[in-house]
């Protein structure tokens, strides 16, 4: 039987009794912090913890500068990204001892923490389960990897009697979260299909988007002209920059 847990929101991430947090801001203390994911509103709170559990793909993301401005540099040609657009890249040191799973079980004194492999809106994205909750980070938020994602919602929706703490403050029972997910999901590939002519990946998602961070734009748009060409939409004709045209 799940026990319920009495969360408090801080900023994007929850706390329990000031014992842990998951995506804490900077300022609030716990003694352990869970990191769903490397952007920086999600591991400021980390980096003066005691302790923090973090995926590895993540913790290198979050803490070498080079790593992080080749991944950027990559991501952006291959989606055809304005030469002059600038990535917002942050790193830093974390200061207390870190532990890097990947999946499995972590032990925080009486409590047991379930880490979630939920490689979707970052490659090492990671949601974590605390008796009946479960902390999902922004996988409403930008996609990099369409056919993970929707393996996400399928495992999501098995997580029946959940409740799923989001990244924007929410607690929404699972099984309607992992349906507003996949209602979310059908509408943004729809309009993604509308942009094909855009051509090239960010194009194609600066279409769909709007305005946006030029890395989550080009991050977003690679993976949904991989998914349509998948599907037969689309003809990759280019791959640096990915070019596309209609089929």
């Amino acid at each position: 039987m799940c026990i319920e847990l009495v969360f408090s929101r801080v900023g994007v991430g929850w706390i329990y009794e000031g014992f842990f947090g998951v995506d804490l801001p900077e300022g609030v203390e716990a003694d352990v912090v869970l990191v769903t994911h490397h952007h920086e509103r999600h591991v400021s709170g980390a980096r003066e913890a005691r302790k923090v559990v973090i995926n590895p793909l993540e913790y290198g993301m979050a803490t070498d500068l080079e790593r992080a401005l080749k991944y950027a540099e990559v991501v952006l040609r291959r989606a055809g990204a304005p030469r002059d657009a600038k990535p917002r890249v942050s790193v830093g040191p974390f200061r207390g001892s870190v532990y890097r799973f990947t999946a499995g079980w972590v032990d925080l004194g009486d409590l047991s923490v379930r880490v979630i492999p939920c490689g979707s809106h970052t490659w090492g994205h990671t949601c974590f389960g605390v008796e009946n909750a479960v902390f999902v980070g922004d996988l409403d938020s930008w996609i990099v990897s369409v056919h993970t994602f929707i393996n996400v919602v399928a495992s999501l929706k098995g997580l029946k009697g959940y409740v799923a703490y989001t990244g924007n403050g929410e607690r929404v029972p699972m099984e309607e979260y992992a349906e507003s997910l996949e209602s979310r999901f059908k509408k943004l590939a729809e309009r993604y299909l509308e942009c094909v002519g855009e051509k090239t990946p960010y194009g194609i998602a600066l279409c769909a988007r709007g305005p946006g961070d030029v890395l989550r734009l080009s991050e977003e748009g690679i993976a949904f002209v991989k998914y349509m060409a998948e599907g037969g939409h689309v003809k990759i004709v280019s791959s640096s920059p990915y070019v596309v045209k209609p089929i």
